[in-house]
């Protein structure tokens, strides 16, 4: 991977996102790299991952306006990739449109005191849905002026609504959210993952969250081998040898 590292510690990976020449502007290389990093985490004998970038004043402005992902759902914790470990956003400098998204799916965030989230897209005339499940992270009225008005939110603002679990000092973010995450990694495992999902299951599912949810299932389906195999099977008229991958 080129724009997105993994490094990974005592159980935690963290995961840092280093577009920086655009400043993690989130097109399909980007979002498939950060896709491959959660299958990595998901497969791997991690237990906590930390999503941070590699620049202090941008997280990421979001979807790149002028190379637009095809499929950035892709890239979310939890929609493009089911996962049972915990995600803790470090956020630092602009967190715009689906980068809040991005934050809006991990499962803690510990914020930068120089952190702004914006969700811009009523101002810019299009939206992909992702954002809708914010109404579970955030009280209804504070989440629809963040929504509709479209102006900036302070990490102290963020803190202050619960949607932020800790706001640190101006470049010590990455480290707290890591220290954090040894507290969680060394937990009990199996005890962890179990009150993740228990606490999934009981959160409101935004629309694009059941959408994602079906298209998991279907696009192994679409991807896999059996396909191949059952369409060369009807071409040549033959039955068809499924292997289940």
């Amino acid at each position: 991977m080129t724009l997105v590292r993994y490094e990974s510690a005592d159980h935690v990976a963290t995961i840092t996102m280093a577009r920086s020449d655009k400043h993690n502007a989130l097109n399909d290389a980007l979002c498939t790299e950060l896709r491959d990093a959660w299958l990595r985490f998901r497969d791997s004998g991690d237990r906590v991952a930390v999503l941070a970038s590699s620049e202090e004043r941008y997280f990421s402005v979001g979807a790149d306006v002028g190379d637009l992902p095809a499929n950035m759902w892709h890239a979310v914790p939890g929609l493009g990739v089911e996962l049972d470990k915990p995600v803790i956003a470090a956020t630092s400098g602009w967190v715009v449109g689906g980068a809040f998204v991005l934050v809006q799916m991990a499962d803690l965030c510990v914020a930068s005191e120089t952190t702004r989230f914006i969700y811009p897209e009523g101002k810019i005339g299009t939206t992909a849905g992702g954002v809708s499940s914010v109404m579970a992270r955030m009280p209804h009225k504070i989440a629809m002026e963040f929504l509709l008005v479209g102006e900036e939110m302070s990490a102290e603002r963020a803190f202050q609504i619960g949607f932020v679990n800790k706001v640190a000092p101006k470049g010590q973010h990455v480290v707290m959210a890591q220290e954090m995450a040894a507290k969680i990694a060394g937990n009990a495992p199996l005890v962890v993952r179990a009150l993740k999902k228990l606490a999934r299951e009981a959160m409101p599912k935004g629309p694009l969250e059941t959408v994602a949810d079906a298209r998991r299932l279907l696009d192994e389906v679409r991807d896999s081998e059996d396909l191949k195999e059952g369409v060369k099977a009807f071409a040549e008229k033959r039955k068809p040898r499924f292997t289940g991958k």
